[in-house]
């Protein structure tokens, strides 16, 4: 069926080597101060921030398994670093789509899709185009296995056409935060009969990094933890040698 139409908290050195967190946009920094934090809340506390960073996505994987075709689903977005639309785009069904404009996908067969959002302008939908997307072809015969969230992954822009975004149930949001959970079967299926080109098929928002993919065959685009977060598990790490040498002495 067709559709229907930071601030980021960072780890400060004390002068008795212990840490605490600190407020500085996306780098961690060593800085003196009198305050002290044991090392086992500092380690945990850059688990959490290592997990968030590891959180920027959602993958759509699509794999071959005796004779079928399955799709699940995984990661986290977090829905304040896209646009929210002022118009719900809405979906039918449950499958892939191929429209002439961008390769798109849904479920909505198991609830209601209620909020848009979409990516910020600079963003580029090339992964997705009909051109040389994922899919040539439409394909709704699918039975969902699992999972009640539902979803698409279009919106539509100013001119009409369909482009990459996510539509959601505002109910399925922790916070800001979504989780897709469909998982599916086309039954009697395969890459070759559903036209589908292995490969990875990434749209990053321009501005903040959030991102859907669609992951035919082989692969993992689960996202890594970013830069600045590894330089700071380097720097406690370096912190804390410092303190054992110091006790030591």
């Amino acid at each position: 069926m067709k559709n229907k139409a930071i601030t980021t908290k960072s780890l400060i050195s004390k002068e008795d080597g212990s840490v605490a967190w600190g407020l500085l946009p996306g780098i961690l920094i060593l800085r003196r101060t009198t305050m002290k934090i044991t090392f086992p809340f500092a380690a945990a506390a850059l688990a959490a921030s290592l997990s968030t960073a590891a959180n920027a996505g959602i993958v759509f994987k699509f794999t071959e398994s005796d004779g079928n075709v399955v799709m699940n689903s995984s990661g986290t977005i977090d829905t304040s670093k896209l646009v929210l639309m002022p118009r719900v785009f809405m979906w039918g069904g449950t499958g892939v789509e191929e429209n002439g404009n961008h390769d798109i996908m849904g479920g909505a067969s198991v609830g209601e899709i209620n909020m848009s959002f979409g990516f910020h302008d600079g963003t580029d939908y090339s992964p997705w185009a009909s051109a040389n997307g994922p899919w040539s072809a439409s394909s709704f015969g699918t039975t969902v296995n699992s999972g009640h969230k539902a979803f698409t992954t279009y919106v539509g822009s100013p001119s009409g056409a369909q482009i990459p975004g996510l539509g959601i149930g505002r109910e399925d949001l922790q916070g800001w935060l979504w989780s897709p959970d469909q998982n599916w079967t086309f039954r009697s299926a395969s890459f070759a009969s559903m036209r589908m080109a292995v490969g990875t098929y990434t749209v990053t928002d321009a501005q903040t990094g959030e991102f859907i993919t669609f992951q035919i065959g082989a692969g993992n685009q689960l996202p890594e933890p970013d830069a600045a977060a590894l330089v700071g598990l380097a720097l406690v790490g370096a912190c804390a040698a410092r303190r054992a040498k110091t006790r030591k002495a």
